[in-house]
């Protein structure tokens, strides 16, 4: 329980990436409490969405290949210069009173970029902070503890923060957020041995295209969150709708009730993956049976009014969601060669990312044309036929259970 906790370099690591993404939790609420404020816009809600995470469908497999051939702490550590410098671009913006949307976009694309070789990086590092590489299991359940954790949190700060002070505050507190992490990593043992680059990048990329090809496991996946991230995920960019409708002119409060909701779900699922691991052969089971629940609660939201039955689904929500994605991520961590871990981690983070962009400005133009509840019903839709589809892909033997 909680043993990579054991490895000094990643539980300097764990803490500070926590207070890091408190911060961007606390950003995320505020821009999109922000945002809706500024346009009453459902499709520019989404828009924004769409433009933090569309740069990953252009640079997120490139930076698997960034990954595995430089210093993947030197690569984590520009892209949290560049977040954070894009946060107090915004929080400035905001004090003086010139806010735009537009600003708010261009500040997304930054971060979008950022993300796109970080993410690779990150996910591949893990393994680089441990002694002993048998505790990688754990430190990738303890890696989303700490995310879930941060989700709780950051939501709930940036609503009280959001009632009290105002979004100024949320901005700046998200800059400052991301100093501890770059001094940590600038101190953390050096484990990667990065390879020489041998080839062009398509041709490295192909190599990690062709491994993936012949697991079935890994395929499958990456498929699966894929599948999350167009259907699931984009629900909590239109989260700022469901509190206008239940709460009124208290959105604000009500965005970080809904969110921590979301947030203590999620919580729950990773302190039970931290203490427990299913064994390879129930993974698969798990995650589909997750990926169906998250749907099915997601649906039931829609025709709820009730705040506190609304609260119980998010938190449903919450819950399968990070569970179903966190086992993905365990099995490919398990399963994927380190000359390759950059690379198919990044079609991991790409499968995540990528399809986000789409997902939320699908959302966005659903909820504005025929309302928030279609919109809801529709990603439910999806997440449910989703898991049906690979269910029967298993159960007819074109995939595998872990072997």
């Amino acid at each position: 329980m909680f043993e990579a906790f054991q490895e000094l370099d990643y539980r300097r690591f764990w803490t500070t990436q926590f207070v890091s993404n408190i911060g961007s939790w606390m950003q995320t609420v505020a821009q999109g409490w922000l945002i809706y404020r500024l346009t009453d816009s459902p499709f520019l809600l989404g828009f924004v969405g769409f433009a933090s995470s569309i740069p990953s469908f252009f640079l997120m497999l490139p930076g698997g290949v960034v990954a595995d051939h430089f210093d993947r702490r030197r690569v984590v550590s520009a892209s949290q210069w560049a977040q954070a410098l894009s946060a107090l671009f915004l929080a400035v913006a905001i004090k003086t009173g010139q806010i735009s949307v537009w600003q708010i976009i261009l500040a997304s694309l930054v971060v979008g970029v950022a993300i796109s070789f970080s993410a690779p990086a990150w996910q591949a590092m893990v393994v680089d902070l441990l002694e002993d590489r048998s505790r990688l299991p754990n430190a990738v359940a303890m890696n989303s503890l700490q995310f879930q954790l941060s989700r709780a949190l950051g939501p709930l700060l940036a609503g009280l923060t959001l009632s009290a002070w105002g979004s100024f505050w949320c901005f700046l507190f998200n800059a400052i957020s991301f100093l501890p992490l770059i001094f940590v990593l600038g101190r953390v043992t050096r484990r990667q041995h990065p390879r020489e680059q041998t080839g062009k990048m398509w041709t490295l990329l192909a190599e990690a295209f062709r491994y993936v090809r012949t697991d079935r496991v890994v395929l499958l996946a990456l498929g699966i969150v894929a599948a999350a991230s167009l259907f699931g995920y984009p629900y909590l960019t239109i989260m700022p709708m469901v509190a206008r409708v239940l709460y009124a002119n208290d959105d604000a409060r009500g965005l970080g009730i809904l969110m921590a909701g979301v947030g203590g779900g999620a919580l729950m699922g990773s302190a039970a993956l931290s203490i427990s691991t299913p064994a390879p052969r129930r993974m698969m089971p798990l995650i589909l049976t997750c990926v169906a629940t998250f749907g099915v609660a997601l649906g039931a939201v829609a025709f709820l009014r009730q705040h506190a039955a609304v609260i119980v689904l998010l938190a449903v929500c919450g819950a399968s969601m990070v569970v179903g994605v966190a086992l993905c991520n365990t099995s490919i961590q398990q399963r994927v060669p380190y000359v390759l871990r950059g690379r198919v981690l990044s079609m991991y983070t790409f499968a995540f990312y990528a399809f986000l962009p789409f997902g939320s400005l699908f959302a966005g133009i659903v909820a504005e044309h025929r309302g928030l509840a279609t919109a809801m019903v529709a990603m439910s839709g999806g997440l449910v036929a989703a898991a049906t589809l690979a269910a029967a892909v298993i159960s007819a033997g074109r995939a595998a259970p872990d072997r």
